[in-house]
């Protein structure tokens, strides 16, 4: 059970299944649903196994030791470090928060006002 996701974990759960984070949940397909909810599931065992992510240098991991930004490691999140090997990262920005996308593999919906 998960009460939130978080934008760095959200984008890459989105990133791994190619939707964009604007495509409206209900007209997604059950399959594409259930292929980012098994990502999602998948990109949290994954952080977990690697003590949590943050970019945060004050952030203590669930072995409670100080992070090492585990979240550099995602594609999503390495945009400005280490680049994805199949994708250009673009980047969203709403109120103040961003959110990372590739356009080629998660093109934006057609009625996205952006």
């Amino acid at each position: 059970m998960v009460s939130g996701i978080g934008n760095i974990y959200a984008d890459e759960s989105l990133w791994r299944a190619k939707v964009h984070g604007a495509r409206i949940a209900e007209t997604l397909s059950k399959p594409k649903l259930a292929s980012i909810l098994d990502h999602a599931a998948a990109v949290m065992t994954d952080a977990l196994g690697q003590g949590g992510t943050s970019f945060d240098s004050l952030y203590i991991n669930v072995n409670e030791s100080r992070a090492t930004s585990t979240a550099r490691s995602t594609p999503t999140a390495a945009k400005a470090s280490v680049p994805p090997v199949r994708c250009v990262m673009r980047r969203d920005k709403f109120m103040t928060r961003s959110s990372y996308y590739c356009p080629r593999c998660q093109p934006r919906p057609r009625s996205w006002p952006g």
